[in-house]
Order: structure tokens, then C-alpha cells, then sequence
């Protein structure tokens, strides 16, 4: 019996999500991009036309998340999508539609977009520099993308003086370091997207304080492989903070447990060790985080160890052990969570010296890929992440159901109230 090609479970889809800041750096909202593991997904410079109805309405867990922290969200429209009306499947005052090349937009499609600004919703264009021959659509716009790639500051700050004489505000793309941040917030760029806050805002020259050492304590003591589960719940139990999340958590209505629980063991029991485990690892990074952007980088965290896991499993004959890669993609992010160079901060971790030196991106260390493949994952470079796949000779479907799954995943855990 053949698979069915259009079951969900073989296919599924999702949105990635890709922060925007404004230039306090406080996350603004999320452009959402289409993502299929059949290979089918839209870019942040072009959409899909497999967006339907049910997906927009809220059947995708990863929109209904975002949808619950109440920012705003950019999403890639199709021409069809936008004479279909899609965008009304997403609230006004917090959608910003992002068009296609205007160049291909008829009148009708004009109309479309001028009867969504009325009604509430944002318009989004890519920059062009043939901007002349649309003004009337450039003239709708109310936020303009550029990528920022190999751009100079002067010409950057000719493109948003144009942009500001259609009364539009700028969003740079591929912001990828302080730097570029600060020569794109020079120009005149209102709102940032890229991956710049995984990087350590300001490396900080002091020692890793007590309290966070003690939470890397712990961590050493839940990554024990045949753990005492009477003298770990008592370690547990010795951290008030981490107790009384934990606590807090099983006992609150959203959990929906018939009786109290009121200790680790019955923690234990209550979760599972390894529901437990997952919990235990995401809670501590958000307790040791000295970054502003910690629920983001939290967020990416366990998403890349969840992919990077899922490869593994799906990969046996590279001979790496799952659970190690989970913790690998877990910890990838915590220089950029402690403000601390990774060469400090792995003295720390509970891992073996080649998970270290690829969390340093020592060269030539074999696990170093996988981390890159994961970072163009979440930046949507989705024809670059295409290559290091048959580069790396990695089954292109089982990998793209990998990152979908972590995508849901990480969003369910997100669900848990860390």
C-alpha cells in the first residue's frame, strides 16, 4: 500500500516564525513563513499558494502561539491569496501583509489592498529599485523590507530618505551582527530582522556568578544516565526556584491534575522522567539568562535541539546519539543567553569535549554542520539549507520533517508556562 502523499503526517506544515525589532530592540511581532516538509514553502521574498483558509485560521499550532502573545505579524501573500481574501482569516491592526513584485499586481489586486488598509491591515512591499514605475503602490505601503546584504551606509541612507517621501518606515533584513544594527539604525531603518540577537549583546568580562553555577549543577545532575531518582528529587528540591515553578506549574488549572502535588517525586511521577528532563533543561536556561531577548532565544533553543535530535534519529548511520545533539541545539544559544564567550560558558556544561568544541565552531569538528544547518533553518534560507542537505547527504524529506516537527514541538513546550 503506497503512502498517502497528501497525508499530513508524511507532509506536515507549519510557520516558521522570524522576530522583528524595533529599534529599542523590543520584539515588534513575527513574519510568518509558509513551511512544507514536502519541500513546497514560501521565502521572506515570496509566498506560497498552498496557504489555505484552514491553515490561516488557526489549524497551524506554531500562527495560534504567536496569535497568543499578542504581537504583530508579517505574512507573505500570493496574488491569488489576496484576491481569495486570505488576509481576513488573520485580525486587523495586527497583520502586516507583505505583496509580491508590484509590477505583476492588476488593478484588481490594487483594489484588494486598498479595501484591506481600510479595514485595518498593514501593507508590506520589498524594496525595488524600479520603485518609479509602481508609485501608487508604493505610495500604500506603510512598511518597505530591504535586504541589508553587502549595502553601505550612504546608500542605505539614500534608499530610506526614498522610502520616507512615500511616507513608509523601513524593515531591514539580514541584520546580522551589532554592527550591522547600528549602521542600518544610522541610515534610518525603523525595524530589524536577523540574527543578531543571538549574539551576545556585551560580552561581559565578569565571572560566572554563584547561582548561575549552581543551576549548571543541576543541570550536570539530570543528565546523569541512570539517575537516582530519590537523591536527584532532593537536589531538585534544594533549588526553591526551580521547586516552586515546577510546583506551581503541575498544580495550576491549565495542567488539569485531580489531586495536589506538592513533591519532586510526585513531580516525577506525575510527568515522566523525560517529559520532566525537557523541562527541567528549558526552565534552567530561562533562570541563568541574563538577555533581554530570552524567551526568543529560549524558544530557538529548544527548537534546534529538537531538530537537531529528530536528524539523528531519522539518521542513524552518522552514528551520533540523539539525545547528545538534543543538548547540543539546547546550549547553542547560551553565549548569547549569558552574555558570556562560549569558551567560558562550556566549562560549565555537561558534555563531551567534541559537543564543546562544536559549540565553540572549532573548525573541522563534525557536529559544527549541523549547527549551521540549523541557523539557515530558522532564518529561512531555505534554498541555502537545500545545498548543506545533499552536501552533508542528509534524506532531504526526513530533514525538512525534522525542522517542521521541532517547529511544533518547541511551540507545545512553549505552551508549559516556563
Amino acid at each position: 500500500m503506497k503512502p498517502n502523499p497528501n497525508d499530513p503526517n508524511l507532509n506536515p506544515v507549519t510557520f516558521a516564525r522570524l522576530p522583528i525589532f524595533d529599534g529599542k530592540k523590543n520584539l515588534w511581532g513575527y513574519e510568518l513563513v509558509y513551511y512544507s516538509a514536502d519541500g513546497d514553502q514560501g521565502s521572506t521574498s515570496g509566498p506560497s499558494n498552498r496557504i489555505t483558509p484552514d491553515l490561516m485560521s488557526g489549524t497551524s499550532l506554531a500562527l495560534d502561539q504567536t496569535m497568543d502573545r499578542e504581537k504583530k505579524i508579517m505574512v507573505n501573500f500570493s496574488r491569488k491569496n489576496i484576491l481569495d481574501n486570505l488576509p481576513y482569516t488573520l485580525p486587523p491592526g495586527r497583520t502586516a501583509v507583505k505583496i509580491p513584485d508590484p509590477s505583476s499586481l492588476s488593478e484588481l489586486h490594487v483594489k484588494a489592498l486598498s479595501k484591506l488598509q481600510q479595514d485595518g491591515y498593514q501593507m508590506t512591499i520589498t524594496w525595488n529599485k524600479n520603485h518609479g514605475k509602481s508609485p501608487a503602490i508604493f505610495g500604500q505601503t506603510d512598511i518597505i523590507c530591504m535586504d541589508i546584504s553587502n549595502q553601505v551606509l550612504p546608500d542605505l541612507v539614500e534608499i530610506c530618505s526614498k522610502a520616507a517621501d512615500y511616507g513608509a518606515v523601513m524593515l531591514a533584513n539580514q541584520v546580522d551582527s551589532q554592527t550591522r544594527f547600528d549602521i542600518c539604525q544610522k541610515a534610518g531603518f525603523s525595524f530589524f530582522q536577523g540574527s543578531f540577537f543571538k549574539q551576545p549583546e556585551d560580552i561581559s568580562v565578569k565571572k560566572i556568578v554563584s547561582g548561575t553555577i549552581s543551576k549548571f549543577e543541576l543541570l550536570k545532575a539530570i543528565e546523569q544516565k541512570d539517575p537516582d531518582f530519590s537523591k536527584l528529587a532532593v537536589t531538585i528540591q534544594a533549588d526553591v526556584a526551580i521547586s516552586f515553578r515546577l510546583l506551581s506549574y503541575l498544580n495550576s488549572a491549565s495542567f488539569g491534575v485531580r489531586r495536589k502535588v506538592d513533591s519532586i517525586k510526585d513531580a516525577i511521577t506525575m510527568l515522566g522522567w523525560e517529559n520532566l528532563k525537557t523541562w527541567l533543561r528549558v526552565v534552567l536556561l530561562a533562570e541563568v539568562s541574563e538577555n533581554r531577548h530570552a524567551p526568543e532565544l529560549i524558544f530557538l533553543s529548544a527548537q534546534r535541539g529538537k531538530f537537531l535530535e529528530q536528524v539523528g534519529l531519522a539518521h542513524d548511520f552518522w552514528g551520533f546519539e540523539p539525545d547528545s545533539l538534543f543538548l547540543l541545539g539546547m546550549f547553542s544559544l547560551l553565549d548569547a543567553l549569558l552574555n558570556q564567550p562560549m569558551a567560558e560558558v562550556v566549562k560549565y556544561l555537561p558534555l563531551a569535549d567534541k559537543l564543546k568544541g562544536a559549540l565553540c565552531m572549532v573548525d573541522n569538528n563534525e557536529y559544527v554542520p549541523l549547527l549551521k544547518l540549523a541557523r539557515l533553518f530558522e532564518e529561512a534560507a531555505f534554498e541555502q539549507s537545500d545545498t548543506m542537505i545533499n552536501q552533508l547527504g542528509l534524506d532531504t524529506i526526513k530533514t525538512k520533517q525534522a525542522y517542521c516537527s521541532a517547529i511544533d514541538w518547541a511551540n507545545k513546550l512553549a505552551k508549559m508556562s516556563v
